[in-house]
This record gives structure tokens, C-alpha cells and sequence, in this order.
């Protein structure tokens, strides 16, 4: 029987466990509009892993699933499963809205390469697909803070990510109805579905210093 010793020595070699909080979203940032300048800020200030102010907004994710899918086949007097084929899921993405209603923008933005609104015409599939990675990260093992002037930096020495998965062909095909009510204090979100061909696992890493100026702060407060 395992004691709580083992769990702990476990888990200490293992550096902890996985946070359901600790993730980070790379979504495209050819869609963000605004011209070159707002499109650099984005990448610098997502670091490494692009995605610009759309990672610290994002605040739920999931990493998908697959289904292998199986036919029954009789070989004498036993019935075996054989794989056919795979099914996926549609990802689903949540982010907080700020008052310019950027994020919604950028998804509105995306729609209208799919479709164009004034003609209902539909684009070929390569000129709106685009790859979204989804990581899973480690905390840092400990933080460094830099005050320059106004400026204060928090260096997060230690992270990586522990589990990355890339979408291929994704693009939004839901936009979810964003809700209002009276709550005093409610937060407006937005909510997407993002369909894709297949995904496949990339390896992790550590994470640039970049990333640790800029997306990731919100990550790891």
C-alpha cells in the first residue's frame, strides 16, 4: 500500500503536478487587424509563443481528444474491434472581453475571411485554416522581480511546457451569443468553437525571456 511519503517523493521528481490554470493559447495573429505596428506589438508581447494579448485573456481551454474509430470483424468464433478510422472534437475557447471588444473583433475578423458578408460566398479552405497550438505549462520555480522606473517586470525562472498539442486546419465555426444581464459585476465573455482536420503533440520546452516579460504573467499570479 502506498504511503503518503511515496505520493510526495512522487511528486517532488515529477516537479508537481500538472495546474489546471498553467496554459497558454497560440492563435494567429493575422487576424487582430489594426495594421503592421499593432500586429508586432502582438507577437512581442506574447514572447515565443505568439498569440499577443489573446493569451491573457483567455480563460478556459481544453486540449482535445481522439476517438479511434472501430468496426466489429468475426475471425471463427471470436469478434475482434478493428481500427477504420479517428474522430475529433471541436475545441472550445473562452475569453474575457474588454471594452474595445477586441476579441470579438478578431473572431469577427476570421468569420469574414470564411465567408465574405456581402457576397455569402464561401473562401477555399487554405485561405483561412491556420495551425492553434495549446500548451500545457509548469509553473516556474521561483520568480525574479525587476522594477525599471515605471516599468514593473516579473521573471518567472524555470517554466516550460510540459505538453503542447498543435491543431491543423483549425478555423472558428461557432461564435457563441455573448450573454447580458444586471449583474453589477458580471464580465462579458466570449465564446468560440474551433473545428480542425487532425492535432498532433509537440514537444515542450522552456520558455523564452520574452514570454516570461510579457503573456505569461497573468499565468502564473
Amino acid at each position: 500500500m502506498s504511503s503518503i511519503d511515496q505520493l510526495k517523493s512522487l511528486a517532488t521528481t515529477k516537479l508537481g503536478f500538472a495546474r489546471t490554470n498553467q496554459f497558454l493559447v497560440n492563435l494567429p495573429t493575422d487576424f487582430s487587424g489594426g495594421g503592421f505596428l499593432s500586429q508586432l506589438t502582438s507577437v512581442l508581447t506574447a514572447g515565443t509563443l505568439g498569440g499577443g494579448d489573446l493569451n491573457l485573456l483567455c480563460a478556459q481551454a481544453s486540449l482535445p481528444g481522439k476517438q479511434i474509430l472501430t468496426s466489429d470483424r468475426r475471425i471463427g468464433m471470436e469478434f475482434q474491434k478493428v481500427a477504420y478510422g479517428y474522430a475529433v472534437q471541436d475545441v472550445s475557447l473562452t475569453f474575457y472581453a474588454l471594452n474595445d471588444y477586441g476579441i470579438r473583433k478578431y473572431f469577427d475578423s476570421w468569420k469574414s475571411r470564411i465567408i465574405d458578408e456581402e457576397t455569402h460566398k464561401p473562401a477555399y479552405k487554405a485561405e483561412y485554416v491556420r495551425p492553434v497550438k495549446i500548451h500545457q505549462l509548469r509553473k516556474p520555480i521561483f520568480n525574479v522581480g525587476l522594477d525599471i522606473g515605471p516599468i514593473d517586470l516579473n521573471l518567472g525562472i524555470g517554466g516550460s511546457t510540459v505538453y503542447s498539442v498543435e491543431l491543423i486546419d483549425a478555423f472558428p465555426t461557432t461564435i457563441n451569443a455573448v450573454e447580458l444581464n444586471n449583474e453589477l459585476d458580471g464580465l462579458v465573455q466570449v465564446s468560440v468553437e474551433l473545428s480542425y482536420t487532425n492535432w498532433t503533440t509537440r514537444t515542450g520546452g522552456p520558455l523564452g525571456i520574452v514570454q516570461a516579460f510579457g503573456g505569461l504573467n497573468s499565468v502564473f499570479s
